[in-house]
């Protein structure tokens, strides 16, 4: 597919991505498998004629095209306001996960729960063409979904449209928008409307109470957390392409052989970890150890 089309873009970013990168070998690379879980969580939830079109560090990048049939296009802009919602819903769904069965007692394993949601929508127009087997969009209103991740809105949770995106979805009743303005060199003023989540991500007493209540799945998603986590290591640390791939792992990129020697660790002490892992999971989901206990004790 070739050639100008209408659509609308959409950018899903983690907020707290730069500040939970830290530069602890084990922390970077926690912290780049925790991202890369809720990236997955995010895009799992998508669904056409939402198209993802690319992960670009801590966000996700989704693109719909206008549909020509009327009809088709009232129901898409429903889809549209739905999935935005059901991105922070997601998002959170992954936060519980990776917060109350954590790897790790390192920094990133630890603060999962700090991390963020922000959304970016805007309409416009974008060149759909081909670079030699890849498929790219440009545009300069892909220029300005980009720029309006930079933005004064004065919190961390929430969805930011130019006018053009909040006449394009229609969101279910009750939720409420601010209208505001952002300013970038050589688009001069743009009007915008927020949606503001108000704590959306944070885990819930009542999704926490849900988590447990069936003690044999609690266990089952904790051994899932633990299979992804030292097997995420791995692929991490091995990847030949970690410098193109992780290019926000700060040090760790550029240093190979802290790599190696830490998937060497892994590999070796595997055989001991995984097992105490297990257990420890286990102990988690029979106890109902959550993460508000465990800080408590701590």
């Amino acid at each position: 597919m070739d050639g100008t089309q209408r659509v609308v873009l959409i950018l899903a970013d983690i907020s707290g991505y730069t500040r939970f990168m830290l530069a602890n070998t084990t922390a970077v690379v926690h912290a780049q498998m925790v991202i890369t879980k809720l990236l997955e969580e995010i895009i799992r939830e998508a669904e056409i004629p939402l198209e993802v079109k690319e992960v670009e560090g801590d966000a996700v990048f989704l693109y719909v095209i206008r549909p020509d049939d009327d009809a088709a296009w009232e129901e898409t802009r429903r889809l549209i306001g739905r999935k935005l919602v059901g991105f922070f819903e997601a998002f959170a769904r992954g936060i519980l996960a990776g917060s109350e069965f954590a790897l790790c007692s390192c920094p990133s394993c630890t603060s999962v729960d700090q991390l963020k949601l922000k959304i970016v929508v805007h309409s416009g127009e974008a060149v759909f063409h081909k670079v030699g087997r890849f498929s790219d969009l440009s545009g300069v209103d892909v220029i300005l979904a980009h720029r309006l991740l930079k933005n004064s809105v004065p919190s961390d949770e929430y969805v930011l449209m130019t006018e053009s995106a909040h006449r394009d979805i229609e969101f279910e009743t009750g939720v409420e928008v601010r209208k505001g303005e952002e300013y970038y060199e050589g688009f001069g003023a743009i009007p915008t409307y927020t949606y503001l989540i108000g704590n959306g991500s944070a885990p819930k007493s009542e999704a926490v109470e849900r988590l447990y209540r069936d003690r044999g799945r609690a266990f089952a998603l904790g051994l899932r957390m633990l299979a992804k986590g030292y097997f995420g290591q791995l692929q991490i640390l091995l990847d030949p392409r970690a410098r193109g791939t992780y290019g926000n792992l700060g040090e760790l990129s550029v240093r190979p052989l802290a790599r190696a020697a830490m998937a060497l660790r892994v590999i070796l002490l595997s055989p001991l970890l995984i097992p105490v892992g297990a257990g420890v999971q286990a102990y988690r989901a029979l106890f109902r150890s959550t993460l508000s206990d465990r800080r408590r004790r701590a």
